[in-house]
């Protein structure tokens, strides 16, 4: 299972990547568009905010398990291996419940959307929920590599 979660987050980590990288192309297009022949776009800027939105939130997980979330550590090295695992189980379990907070509050955000029919206010009227769900979506994954970091530690893995 934990392989599983692993896996998706390697998957999804790998998306954001190049999500970030279609949304430089994006950008790249709507400036020559804009300032070279003065025909600017309207979905370049938007459809970059919504692919944002989606590339930072999957890439939440793949953060978590490759230990790239910033962390002062400054006195925890110094203590003994038990305890800094503790303290690593600890935070580990505060990432779960702010995210199951976020995700919650997430899937409220995205019904009530839905049933509204809330969309941006551009020409484009983009269906809010469409970038809504990147919260729920993200934090899903984020609790799952929460859990999956735990159960390392407990193995003596981390």
């Amino acid at each position: 299972m934990v392989g599983m979660i692993d896996w998706l987050s390697d998957r999804l980590g790998t998306v954001a990547s190049a999500i970030f990288f279609v949304i430089g192309l994006m950008i790249s297009y709507e400036v020559v568009a804009r300032y070279v022949f003065t025909a600017p776009t309207t979905w370049a800027e938007e459809g970059a905010r919504l692919l944002q939105l989606w590339a930072t939130y999957l890439a939440m997980g793949a953060i978590l398990k490759n230990g790239a979330l910033i962390r002062i550590n400054a006195l925890t090295i110094k203590l003994p291996l038990n305890i800094q695992r503790i303290l690593e189980v600890v935070s580990l379990i505060w990432i779960i419940i702010f995210s199951l907070y976020a995700f919650w509050l997430g899937i409220d955000i995205v019904v009530e959307s839905v049933q509204v029919g809330r969309a941006t206010a551009t020409m484009n009227q983009v269906p809010k929920f469409w970038t809504e769900s990147a919260i729920p979506a993200g934090f899903a994954v984020l609790i799952l590599q929460a859990l999956a970091q735990i159960w390392r530690v407990l193995k003596g893995q981390l």
